[in-house]
């Protein structure tokens, strides 16, 4: 293999980015892993509230872990969305 510095005096050859790839869309799945697994807790919370003895511990704990995936799937999904807004803009400004 080359040294980098030979594969620099090419003319017309274009060198590769040597920025590490951001995983955006395993984030992205995880977001939308987090969104189904909302939507566990709420199916799981109407089987609780459809019993005969509420169990209200229970039904609280499966309140707190919606919550705590709902801040994740935004955050998540605000960042994703600002990174991908983020290099639109380089690349328009780029061109």
């Amino acid at each position: 293999m080359a040294p980098a510095a030979a594969i620099c005096h090419v003319k017309g050859v274009r060198l590769k980015k040597n920025h590490a790839a951001l995983p955006i869309g395993r984030t992205a799945r995880i977001a939308f892993e987090i969104d189904a697994m909302r939507a566990a807790c709420s199916k799981a919370a109407t089987v609780l509230i459809k019993e005969k003895v509420l169990d209200e511990q229970e039904l609280e704990e499966c309140a707190r872990l919606d919550d705590a995936l709902a801040k994740a799937h935004l955050l998540l999904k605000h960042t994703v969305r600002n990174i991908m807004l983020s290099r639109i803009d380089r690349r328009s400004r780029a061109k």
